[in-house]
């Protein structure tokens, strides 16, 4: 997102300056997309050498917000700040914390963040209850989806991956995307559907993940001897990671989202983006995205009955696919763009700004 977000910003006419640690992800990102990098070894949380060289750096390009996505950065960022004239800072929150922290060093941390923002309003709640915060410094603003291009549905209208997943043409889907894990719950879904399997014969299970150290390769096995023991070998289907995500979702005619809690809850709106029903669990973030019966369906969180009975109307009825697709699409468009967030993003970053810098 922080890439994505920078680029939004610059291609509307607001010069941007993304700060990543040579070597990473992020910075390989920002570079594809032709931004402005300036690498950065930030760590700890009192690198005294970064942060001079930081601070220099804050000088030299007038940078007038610091926009931080990892929390543990802004003892760093608030000394930078401090050397160079208190350049306001922000802190976009992915994630949920489970652990409260009011120490002192946390509380002069949030003292000196002039605002939070939050990827949804559980995780804005979250951040009140964990940290010593002023209320009216936590905002929420959603996560968007670059609708112009990547996941402009009308780029990926003929998409078709049936034959890659080994489906057979025109049979239906029901998909999963994410972590093969027990918090993102394959699982459930499996379990739904060996519940609905012989009632709706033409249906497929298409599970689309990785599964990344020793735990979860024991729970891919898990999975793989629940599909063999229920006789589902032919119609449940195991897909690594692809980076082609978009034509996936454009293949699928129903997404599960099972996740345990999901502090936001993206797959949900990139499913929405492509047309596709989602069926997602009513816990963390989800709950702020779809509401079922107009947008999508709900179901109990970590109960594989309630989303099979969640699930049965959709893959019995084509419309009812059709109806909740379209206004899930209509409501990403509305809602979760990535314009509409960095609109969002600027405009709070205009009532950060000194006067004299407006």
């Amino acid at each position: 997102m922080p890439p994505l977000l920078a680029r939004e910003l610059q291609t509307a006419g607001h010069p941007t300056w993304l700060a990543a640690r040579p070597g990473t992800l992020v910075e390989r990102w920002g570079l594809d997309l032709g931004l402005r990098v300036w690498p950065t070894k930030l760590h700890g949380y009192a690198d005294l050498r970064s942060v001079l060289a930081l601070a220099a750096f804050l000088r030299q390009e007038k940078i007038q917000i610091i926009h931080a996505h990892w929390s543990r950065d802004l003892s760093n960022l608030i000394l930078a700040s401090g050397l160079s004239g208190r350049i306001p800072i922000v802190l976009t929150k992915h994630v949920y914390a489970t652990e409260p922290k009011r120490d002192p060093f946390h509380t002069w941390v949030y003292r000196h963040t002039d605002r939070v923002l939050a990827v949804s309003q559980v995780v804005a709640e979250n951040v009140r209850q964990t940290v010593r915060i002023e209320t009216g410094k936590v905002l929420t603003v959603y996560n968007g989806l670059d609708l112009r291009e990547r996941w402009n549905r009308s780029r990926v209208a003929t998409a078709d991956l049936r034959a890659q997943f080994g489906v057979p043409a025109g049979a239906p889907i029901l998909g999963f995307a994410g972590r093969l894990n027990a918090g993102k719950g394959p699982h459930l879904v499996l379990e739904a559907f060996a519940r609905l399997a012989s009632k709706y014969p033409l249906w497929h299970l298409v599970l689309v993940g990785r599964a990344v150290g020793e735990s979860e390769e024991n729970y891919l096995a898990g999975l793989r001897e629940i599909i063999q023991t229920r006789g589902l070998a032919r119609r449940v289907h195991l897909v690594d990671y692809r980076t082609d995500m978009p034509e996936v979702m454009r293949t699928f005619d129903v997404l599960a989202c099972p996740s345990v809690f999901e502090s936001f809850g993206m797959v949900v709106i990139e499913a929405m983006a492509m047309g596709c029903a989602v069926v997602g669990s009513d816990s963390g973030g989800i709950p702020e995205i779809i509401s079922s019966g107009v947008n999508g369906a709900l179901f109990a969180a970590g109960d594989s009955h309630a989303l099979a009975v969640s699930l049965e109307p959709l893959l019995a009825k084509p419309e009812i696919r059709q109806r909740l697709g379209e206004a899930g699409w209509k409501m990403v468009c509305d809602r979760f763009s990535l314009e509409h967030s960095a609109r969002q993003v600027y405009e709070i970053y205009q009532t950060l700004l000194k006067p004299q810098q407006t």
